[in-house]
């Protein structure tokens, strides 16, 4: 059977060249996938680059990322301007890395991002006055924020 093909703005796409993952679950998913419905965060800006790395992706890892990923998504659409979005705002520089000594990091329970039109001290603003947080903020850069879920008290 030959490879599925996408149309996509004049160019053709084989889907065996897509990025894909492999999920605990055993589906493949394309890393263009929203990892929380209706959300500007996609499997690619929490996954490894390095495709080799993906595999220790596991159903825990999974549902912290999924649970990080809701709470950043439920915070930024408490901020300004956010229905008025025709692209992704963010940009991830660290998330998953399964290579760190870290639980927070090599669990996906922790990630660094930047919000297009935001500075950190906004970010972590907003994250503080949004009822019931569940996310922490610590600004990195005036930019930069990184962002885990609280440790249970």
């Amino acid at each position: 059977m030959s490879p599925t093909r996408l149309h996509m703005e004049k160019t053709m796409i084989i889907g065996s060249d897509l990025d894909q993952f492999l999920a605990p679950d055993g589906n493949k998913y394309l890393t263009i996938r929203s990892v929380v419905y209706d959300s500007w965060i996609i499997w690619q800006d929490a996954l490894p680059f390095d495709k080799h790395l993906r595999v220790m992706l596991n159903q825990v890892i999974y549902e912290n990322i999924i649970a990080l990923a809701t709470r950043i998504h439920k915070l930024h659409q408490s901020m300004p301007g956010y229905k008025a979005l025709t692209e992704s705002p963010f940009e991830f520089v660290l998330w998953f890395d399964p290579l760190d000594s870290d639980p927070l990091w090599n669990q996906g329970k922790k990630c660094r991002f930047m919000i297009n039109e935001f500075t950190a001290e906004e970010i972590e603003f907003y994250s503080k006055n949004k009822k019931g947080n569940k996310l922490e903020i610590k600004p990195m850069t005036s930019r930069l924020v990184e962002a885990n879920i609280p440790e249970k008290v």
